[in-house]
């Protein structure tokens, strides 16, 4: 499948995932990871396999940085972080995101 196609996939399936992003679960990084949290395992429950988990952290953290503003300071570090990042180290940042949930 090609990339462009992969990624509509994904967006695709991220929407049926979580519907719209509420301003509540920005304000606290914890209620952020929560959320995060919920939607890997959703993710899992549908069969999403682990790459296609990340690649959905990754298209999530691409929505926040350009239509949200951060709302505490580690969203403030995420959003620099991933707006200094090449493709390769957002790819490992989604990684870490989803590590981090799958850890809770």
């Amino acid at each position: 499948m090609n990339r462009d196609k992969e990624k509509i996939q994904i967006e695709n399936e991220m929407n049926a995932m979580h519907g719209t992003i509420n301003e509540e679960m920005l304000k606290d990084f914890e209620e952020f990871k929560d959320y995060l949290k919920k939607q890997v395992n959703r993710g899992k429950k549908i069969g999403l396999d682990h790459s296609k988990l990340v690649k959905s952290a990754a298209i999530l953290r691409d929505y926040l940085a350009k239509h949200e503003e951060p709302q505490n300071g580690e969203e403030m570090l995420l959003q620099e972080l991933w707006s200094v990042a090449d493709d390769d180290f957002k790819k490992h940042l989604a990684q870490l995101l989803v590590k981090l949930v799958e850890k809770q």
